[in-house]
This record gives C-alpha cells, structure tokens and sequence, in this order.
C-alpha cells in the first residue's frame, strides 16, 4: 500500500498550532483551489467534531465528474494526534495519520502521513497521486504558516459581520476569519426573510459562526441581542449583483440598486442595534477610474466616466456614510478577482484547457488582478491596520496588458492556439459591458499597500496562477 509522508516545523507552541486545527472552517481553509473540493456535509457528534465527527466530501475531477468522499476523524488525542479515514470514495483506502511534536517550547512538527490503495493498482497512478499531495501539502502548509502568524492571542470574542459571505469574495473570506479566532456573524441574503427572526444568545454561545437571515429591501431592521451587539466591532460589506452577463436596463438597474440599497440597509442595521464599529470594509470596483484612462492612477485620482465610474462613486458616497458609527471606513477598490472558483478563470478554463486561448482587441490595454488569497488578507489586515482609510486600491502592483495577462494563463494551461478577437464580435452583444470591462484601458497601482509594506502572496501573475492550477 503507498504511503505519502509530509512533516513541516512552525515555530509556535503546540497547543497553539493543533488548536488551529479545531476551527470550524479549518478544511476549507487549507484546501488547495486546484484540488476542486468543497464541503458538503458535517456530521459532528460531540463538541470535538475532530474527536468523532463525519463529513462528507464533492471533489470535481472534470467537468459533470464530482467524485464523493464520506470520511470520519478517529483515533483522538488531544494535542498530538488524529485521523481521518475514508468510509467511502474514489479510492479503495484512505487514511490520514495528523501527528503534532513538541519540538521545543515555542516550535511544533506537524507530520502528515497518508496510506491509500486504488481499485486498480497501476505504479503511474499511485505516482500521480503521491505527486499530488505534495503539491497540495506544500499548499496547505504556507496557509497554516501565514495563519498563525497572523493570529492574535485574545480577539476578545469580537464579531465582524459579514453580507454577501456566500459569494466568490466571502467564501474564501469567512474560512479565514475564522482560523484567526474571529468569531462571524453571517448577514444571509433572503429576499422572502421578514427581518423578524431572534438569536438566542444561549444556543451560540460556543458556535464560531452565526447566520441570520436578511432581506435588506424589508422596511424592518434585523435586530440582534445586545450581548452580541457589544460585541460587533467589524463589518465587511461584499454584496452587489454580479457586473457580469448583457447590460440590459433592467440589469444596470439591479447592479446599482444592489449596492446603493443593501448598502443603506445595512448602516440601518448597524445603527438600530446600537453597533460601534472599529472598521467597516466595502467592496468597490477599479472601475471608479473610468475605462479610458492610459495613464498610472492610484487613490487620489479622481473618478472617471462611464456606468461603472458613475455607479462605483456612488456606492462609495453611500459607504462613507459608515463614518456616523464606525473609527475607519474603507472603499476597497478591487480589481480582477483570480480564482478557480469564480470569476474570470473559471469563465475561459475550458477553452483554454482545450486548447483554444485569446484576447480581445489589440491586447494593449491594461489588465488590474488580484489573486483570491490576497484580497482576503488584505481586507483582515485592514481590520486593524490603522493606515488603511478611505479608498484602497486592491490589484497587484504588476499590472498586464491583455495580450499578455492571457498568454501567461495560456502557457499555464498549455494552450496550443492563441489568437486575437476583433472587439466588433463582443461589440455587437453588449459595447458598453466589453468598452468598460474588458477593453477597459487603465494602468493601477495599489499605492497605499506598497506604502504600508503589504507583501503579497503572488506579486506576479505566475505566482498566481501556480497558486490556482497548482503549484
């Protein structure tokens, strides 16, 4: 039977380091992109869901193939070890040994070993495999490297809350959030929600995370107990409608009722349940400059034309009205989200994985990216990193131009045809949409995180797509 073994020393203390491994959300957290799971379902049985808890597994293998996992953690021992077998799967056997040694006071090993067999015992495959866990443990080592790092030791039991936790931005977000020792108050968005439902503070007493429902077009105000009110000190605010699909009148409507109107609702909600917030973080778009502009532009450039520059100024009016309750209020201007989940790889994988890649025009405008994994940090730093104010442009510092922000992605996929699409074709279904997204010309620099010395996790878009496609 093979055998994957993998061990990585942290300098922290070991109760410190298994204890992370106890969050909710620990599993989402660690999971590669490009391993294309997700959890399903947890079947916890005690307090201790890594004591003698289940869960089941969905792992998209190709596209209409999800393979699922059905696993139990076993073998428990507080502060050294546990496992996780596989009840059932893809495979024929799976089981996962996680082993924590005290190497010194404040440095912890933790050593991974995996036994498995296929159903049909090939020496490639198992090389596959083997080969594939390594890539995904070097992965999940540097996120539970950064993470620790980044813990603190007593959040006080304070709550962000966070609306639109559900999309491409809030999925990733909320895993997090949650390693670091926040604990999370989910605005779910429920347009048939009265706003009347209760938290029973004694039933989440021990829970890291809370949903409550919400329809933020409902005249009435969630309310929440004063306890957790005391309590809510951050608020991240991600939800708008998707800017994406045919301009139609009725979808610009949407896109800026979207954000103007849950914007509003949630200062509501913020201001009936009494909330003091330290920080309020709001996501907005590059689109704020305009899709015109050939020149470098950062927070103090001034808001350009076009339906995205008008709607983002807007939104970020009615943001700022965040500064009545809240010591510091963020408009986090964000560029081209990468990830394997959503947005723009996700559009053009297939094609590009088939063979067939390209670019729209002549390829020399300006392409502003940020890698998934970086806007999440980004956004927790500025929890309370007190020279994050006002605008923030969130993109790489290594802006592309089109032709070649997509021969890299190409290359990545091992595209065998790249070719140029004459903007007339896209023009002829939606010129606004393609003028002010995808031909959108402007070169940003994200000044205020390169003042602040933020590091990135991908400075380049190479390293950012090794971290979607594996490394």
């Amino acid at each position: 039977m093979p055998e994957f073994s993998f061990s990585k020393s942290f300098n922290f203390p070991i109760n410190q380091v298994f204890d992370w491994h106890k969050s909710d959300l620990a599993l989402e957290r660690i999971t590669p992109p490009w391993d294309n799971i997700k959890v399903v379902k947890r079947e916890p049985l005690t307090t201790n869901f890594l004591k003698d808890g289940k869960i089941i597994l969905e792992q998209n293998f190709m596209p209409l193939v999800n393979l699922k996992w059905r696993l139990s953690h076993q073998n428990y021992v507080e502060g050294k070890s546990f496992e996780d077998k596989m009840i059932s799967g893809p495979v024929k056997s799976w089981v996962h040994n996680h082993e924590f040694i005290q190497e010194s006071k404040n440095k912890t090993k933790i050593r991974d070993k995996i036994n498995f067999s296929h159903w049909i015992k090939i020496k490639k495959l198992d090389d596959f495999t083997l080969n594939s866990m390594e890539k995904s443990f070097r992965y999940r080592n540097k996120i539970i490297e950064h993470d620790l790092s980044k813990q603190y030791a007593n959040t006080n039991g304070y709550y962000v809350v966070v609306s639109g936790a559900s999309g491409l931005v809030g999925s990733d977000l909320v895993p997090l959030l949650n390693s670091l020792g926040y604990k999370i108050l989910i605005l779910k968005f429920d347009e048939n929600s009265t706003n009347l439902e209760t938290i029973q503070v004694k039933s989440i007493k021990n829970k890291e995370i809370v949903s409550l429902n919400w329809n933020p077009y409902s005249k009435v105000i969630p309310r929440i107990p004063k306890e957790i009110a005391e309590k809510v000190k951050f608020l991240v605010n991600l939800s708008g409608e998707n800017i994406l699909g045919v301009w139609t009148k009725s979808k610009k409507d949407l896109i800026v009722k979207s954000r103007l109107h849950t914007t509003r609702s949630l200062l509501s909600f913020i201001k009936t349940n009494s909330i003091e917030l330290k920080t309020s973080i709001h996501a907005s778009a590059t689109g704020f400059y305009g899709s015109n502009k050939d020149m470098k532009l950062d927070e103090n450039n001034s808001p350009g034309i076009g339906f995205l520059a008008k709607t983002t100024n807007e939104w970020e009016k009615e943001q700022n009205n965040f500064l009545s309750c809240s010591k510091r209020n963020i408009n986090l201007r964000i560029g081209t989200v990468l990830s394997s989940k959503g947005g723009l790889i996700k559009l053009i994988k297939a094609p590009f994985r088939l063979g067939l890649a390209g670019y729209v025009g002549n390829g020399n405008n300006y392409i502003n990216w940020i890698l998934l994994e970086d806007l999440i940090r980004i956004i927790e730093r500025s929890f309370h990193d007190k020279a994050f104010s006002g605008p923030v442009n969130a993109v790489s510092p290594t802006p592309l131009k089109s032709k070649d922000f997509f021969r890299v992605i190409a290359e990545k996929y091992n595209s065998k045809i790249f070719i140029s699409i004459p903007a007339f074709f896209p023009n002829l279904i939606s010129k606004e949409l393609v003028q002010e997204i995808i031909l959108s010309n402007q070169k940003i620099i994200p000044k205020k995180l390169l003042r602040n010395e933020y590091k990135f996790f991908a400075h380049t878009l190479d390293k950012a797509l090794d971290n979607i496609v594996g490394i």
